[in-house]
């Protein structure tokens, strides 16, 4: 098997986080409301409730397993040694190195960013919930691209660590 250019790397496995994630969140949010109910964007069982765990869940599960698996990749010789990085990792590069912190540190950052912008959006739009299926899609979405963006940052991040020839 050819080894694949760091570019072509993270696109491959971003695509496979946000398929895994895009498939896998609004199951999980099904078996949570088996009745499919509407879905508040505030309160207990809340959209922001659910927004701000899953940014911090998948963040860290993300994290943890593609550093494991670009470091197993990269050690068989299966991604090319090619700095595509930039500038962004500057500020990549003072994120911590280990999983679970780094995945922590992300989750806590987007959810940080991602639930003013939410309540804010749906201020705007004065919805105060959405059905149980545009939940579930907007959850597909959001996970699918949150889990490409993070996958994206966190190969960046290891490589950082790769000593450069």
């Amino acid at each position: 098997m050819m080894p694949l250019s760091l570019r072509a790397y993270i696109r491959t496995q971003g695509i496979s986080a946000a398929i895994i994630n895009a498939v896998l969140n609004p199951a999980l949010a099904w078996l949570g409301n088996r009745k499919m109910e509407f879905v508040p964007l505030t309160g207990g069982h809340s959209i922001i409730i659910d927004t701000a765990v899953t940014a911090v869940l998948l963040s860290l599960l993300v994290a943890l397993f593609v550093t494991a698996g670009f470091h197993r990749d990269l050690g068989a010789g299966r991604v090319t040694a090619a700095n595509v990085v930039g500038r962004q990792g500057r500020l990549l590069g003072r994120l911590p190195h280990h999983a679970w912190a780094l995945g922590l540190l992300l989750g806590f950052g987007i959810a940080f960013v991602l639930i003013p912008l939410l309540l804010g959006l749906f201020r705007v739009t004065g919805m105060h919930g959405l059905s149980f299926v545009a939940f579930a899609l907007f959850k597909a979405v959001y996970t699918g691209l949150l889990g490409f963006v993070v996958t994206r940052w966190v190969i960046v991040r290891q490589w950082l660590l790769v000593p450069q020839a």
